[in-house]
């Protein structure tokens, strides 16, 4: 009897456990940032904006962590504009950007406050523009990026970009 107790609150627990861990879609703030089926995954690729010119590559580091470049081409000439670094800290994720010739070429930290299989924002109000930058990944070929900030009338500007997946 007391082998059957013990299994069944092992069980009760373990099922308690399972179902506090798995992600929320509906989910505002990651208090612990999963390790798969991240939207990340799904980024990893080359992709060309709209404008047929900018381009961003993704890819996932050894260590589990992610990154990105944004770069532009030119004739037969490659200049990157930006860089980032994604990883989990503090029960977030975070996006540390860094603009070519802006910041002192450091990384301006942005943490996410949603994360599910398609979407991702991040959000840094304290940094002047953006102050939020939004990845939503509409289909398997088909991400679509904003970025928002604050802009001279008191409102807010919104940026969008689409990018078509290369490979």
């Amino acid at each position: 009897m007391k082998a059957i107790i013990t299994l069944l609150t092992a069980a009760s627990l373990l099922a308690c456990n399972n179902s506090e861990n798995k992600p929320n879609e509906q989910a505002t703030v990651n208090t612990n940032p999963p390790q798969t089926g991240l939207v990340f995954d799904k980024l990893v690729g080359t992709w060309q904006n709209d404008d047929q010119k900018s381009f961003e590559r993704w890819h996932k580091n050894d260590d589990g962590t992610y990154g990105s470049a944004g770069f532009q081409v030119k004739g037969t000439d490659t200049s990157w504009n930006e860089q980032a670094l994604i990883y989990p800290e503090n029960n977030a994720w975070i996006f540390a950007n860094t603009v070519k010739g802006q910041n002192d070429g450091k990384p301006v930290k942005f943490t996410s406050i949603l994360v599910t299989g398609n979407r991702v924002q991040f959000n840094n109000p304290a940094h002047d523009f953006p102050t939020d930058i939004n990845y939503t990944l509409a289909d398997i070929n088909t991400l679509e990026a904003f970025i928002v900030g604050p802009n001279t009338s008191g409102g807010k500007d919104t940026i969008p970009f689409t990018f078509k997946r290369l490979k």
